[in-house]
């Protein structure tokens, strides 16, 4: 007999020799065999094909034996040609469409597109992402990131919607994987308490420990030696931020960088920490008491000493037609043709829409946004549930803690009706709902029954809880109780319009927002939903938004910038309306003007 069988195969040995058979060797029979075994054997030898070559390096290959009278195929298991891999066209775009990678590549996005669409069944736009999109800086923005990554102290600008805020985010990340030993190395302030709040950070004036800072630098650094934190802050930073410098008086920016020279016991500026500074001069200007004259920072005697490279972002990402772009740029400067004049004259009309959000009114004062607000939410039939925040922090004085957090975009009250119109103030992991998205709350629900059967509107009346964990906890404690069915907390669940014209569903839970100091000291916090009503918004906190439908009445406007501000937040002209229009509303500060020609570009 032969060797031992392999796959259930034995190996057939014949001789084609006219000489009989002799006793060793196998016998042949040439009936073909019967239906029952002859399929069980292909059965067996397509199990085989499948499974590959035997694991054993010691087996042979086995000769398949025939069925018929012709001379067998030589041809072994292991020698069984395979299929040829399909190959994609070149017009598809890959470099070689033979590289099986490539191909599976495309393979894999479409499965993971395909995986995407079950879990957003719930979505009414178009898939949800599996991660958040790579950020994509342009050629400019790049270069900038990299001279910050070697040292070098700078400033940029740009005009609205060129991804300053963008930039900055990514030069903080760097930053802090280069002192990632350090993590008070990097300083993150702003001249505002609400820009402060969007990049995470403090107040130029609560990281430096100098109060308003309207004392002579000499009597505000004594200040700073008395106070160990603020003087310990100056000595271990190495990078210092400043975001929206408009608003920075020049004769604080000079005080500032005295401050440090002297705390550090260096006299170089600013005692030789770097300066990240970013900003438009163009907006909001810095404020002046009584008759005082607008300072900006550029004008500080330190400016020039201290900032290596300025740069002017020219590449714009919000606006998508060049006709609007121009238009903002010549506003930017005050200087509008007869054309831009009359074009902005032209859109004094309502915006068409084919869907029930309208767009958002901006106000210049806080007042006029509150009423016009207040007044659409009396319009709604629906029951009002209150959300209240928790406010917390190293600051225990109520009226100083209240005092930081004002600047927070999340109210310490929100009042929600099933109808009404808000607007995300945080972006979301998925990339596709981000600070300034539109939505409608539709109902409020138990978060353990969301997305199920049991997703009923209006089943108990809702309660706030106080963050995510705690909601979490909650939902522990009713599956393990179905007592606790009377105080299940409900959430908004809302339905955001995308910027590709579709919509996608979010329960929206609660988040946080904190004011932290470099060293991680977190001096107040507030949780709260991140959202707010978007009927009615003040130009001064839409400062940074992206507005998809905008509605603004430039009669009420009464400061320089202002006016640009508020119309670069649209996105397009057909998603923008303006009343009382008028061109002598729209100026530039001539310092401004004569100063930003001195700015660095780099082309794309």
């Amino acid at each position: 007999m032969s060797r031992s069988s392999q796959s259930g195969l034995r190996s057939i040995k014949r001789d084609w020799s006219d000489k009989p058979p002799s006793s060793q060797d196998i016998p042949w029979d040439p009936t073909p065999p019967k239906d029952d075994v002859r399929s069980r054997r292909l059965k067996e030898i397509e199990e085989a094909l499948r499974s590959g070559p035997p694991s054993s390096s010691s087996s042979k290959p086995l000769s398949i034996q025939p069925t018929n009278n012709k001379r067998p195929s030589t041809t072994s298991i292991d020698e069984v040609p395979t299929k040829k891999a399909r190959q994609l066209p070149v017009s598809w775009g890959q470099d070689d469409p033979l590289s099986s990678s490539t191909t599976w590549s495309r393979d894999k996005s479409s499965k993971a597109s395909t995986s995407a669409k079950k879990e957003s069944s719930r979505s009414t736009g178009r898939d949800r992402p599996a991660k958040p999109p790579a950020v994509f800086l342009s050629q400019e923005q790049t270069k900038i990131l990299k001279l910050v990554e070697k040292g070098t102290s700078v400033f940029y600008t740009g005009s609205a919607g060129t991804g300053k805020s963008v930039l900055l985010r990514e030069i903080i990340r760097a930053l802090r994987r280069k002192y990632s030993k350090s993590p008070d190395a990097v300083a993150i302030t702003a001249s505002t308490g609400i820009a402060a709040c969007n990049i995470g950070g403090t107040t130029i004036h609560s990281f430096a420990g100098i109060g308003l800072g309207i004392e002579e630098a000499k009597v505000l650094s004594a200040k700073v030696r008395k106070n160990r934190k603020a003087t310990s802050r100056w000595q271990r930073t190495k990078v210092l931020i400043i975001d929206e410098v408009s608003m920075l008086d020049g004769d604080l920016f000079d005080k500032l960088s005295e401050i440090a020279s002297t705390i550090r016991n260096s006299p170089i500026p600013f005692g030789g920490i770097q300066i990240i500074v970013t900003g438009d001069f163009f907006q909001l200007p810095p404020v002046v008491k009584g008759n005082g004259q607008t300072k900006f920072a550029f004008e500080a005697m330190m400016w020039h000493k201290t900032i290596e490279r300025t740069f002017n972002l020219t590449k714009v990402f919000r606006q998508r037609d060049q006709e609007f772009v121009d238009m903002l740029n010549e506003m930017r400067f005050g200087t509008l043709s007869s054309k831009s004049i009359a074009k902005f004259r032209s859109l004094s009309r309502p915006i068409p829409i084919q869907d029930d959000l309208v767009p958002t009114e901006l106000f210049p004062r806080r007042e006029d946004v509150e009423r016009a607000n207040q007044s659409r939410m009396n319009l709604l039939d629906e029951k009002q549930e209150a959300f209240k925040a928790i406010d917390a922090g190293l600051i225990t004085d109520e009226e100083q803690r209240s005092k930081i957090l004002a600047n927070v975009m999340a109210p310490s009250l929100l009042m929600l009706r099933a109808g009404a119109q808000v607007m995300l103030i945080k972006n979301q992991e998925d990339g596709m709902l981000v600070n300034g998205s539109i939505g409608k709350v539709l109902r409020f629900v138990d978060p353990a029954v969301y997305g199920t059967d049991q997703d009923i509107e209006g089943a108990f009346a809702p309660e706030f809880v106080g963050s995510s964990a705690a909601t979490e906890d909650l939902v522990k404690k009713k599956d393990k109780k179905s007592s606790t069915v009377g105080t299940v907390k409900l959430f908004p669940v809302v339905e955001f319009l995308l910027p590709n014209g579709g919509r996608r569903e979010m329960l929206v839970l609660p988040d946080v927002w904190k004011v932290e100091l470099p060293s991680g000291e977190v001096q107040a916090s507030r949780t709260q939903l991140p959202l707010i009503l978007s009927w009615a918004m003040s130009i001064h906190k839409s400062q940074g938004q992206t507005l998809e439908r905008v509605k603004v009445d430039l009669s009420k406007v009464f400061e320089k910038g202002q006016a640009y501000v508020a119309l670069s937040r649209a996105t397009c002209l057909e998603g923008l309306q303006v009343l009382g229009f008028d061109p002598r509303k729209v100026q530039a500060h001539p310092k401004v003007v004569a100063w930003s020609k001195t700015l660095e570009t780099i082309a794309e």
